[in-house]
């Protein structure tokens, strides 16, 4: 005769294994991140800024501009409808390739959708606008917010 309890332990099992899963990837990423940091700090200082400048700080300005995002998209301006908050930051990352990229894959609102049928199909959500950031944006506010 099956427990009750058997269920709730077998959850408790998986989540287990997904946790011990989650600390090895943490493990892997600390020693792979130990091992990029050695063959770095080994490179001559101008390779070292050349890196710096055309790969890692990219990366951080794309993560600046999703993380700008997800400030703007729950501000008041953006709970009170007001969608304009949003075109510099959207444009931008629609501009950054890394951004871009992340964004998609995020999918944060519908993010790749979106943009397919404002600049790929052009398609506007909001038919009176004649700017497809703008209509993009607006349809992003509405989608979080209305």
């Amino acid at each position: 005769m099956s427990s009750i309890n058997e269920p709730h332990e077998q959850i408790e099992q998986i989540e287990q294994i997904e946790q011990n899963e989650q600390n090895e990837q943490n493990e892997q990423n600390e020693q792979s991140s130990k091992k990029a940091k050695y063959i770095y700090d080994k490179l001559p200082n101008d390779l070292q800024y050349a890196i710096k400048d055309e790969y890692i700080m990219p990366e951080l300005r794309g993560d600046e501009l999703i993380k700008e995002f997800h400030r703007l998209i729950e501000s008041v301006d953006c709970q009170n409808l007001r969608w304009q908050v949003l075109t510099d930051v959207v444009e931008k990352i629609i501009n950054h390739s890394g951004a871009f990229s992340q964004m998609c894959k995020l999918n944060t609102l519908g993010f790749k959708s979106s943009y397919t049928q404002h600049f790929i199909q052009k398609k506007n959500t909001f038919v009176l606008f004649d700017c497809p950031l703008s209509s993009m944006c607006a349809e992003f506010v509405m989608r979080k917010w209305h």
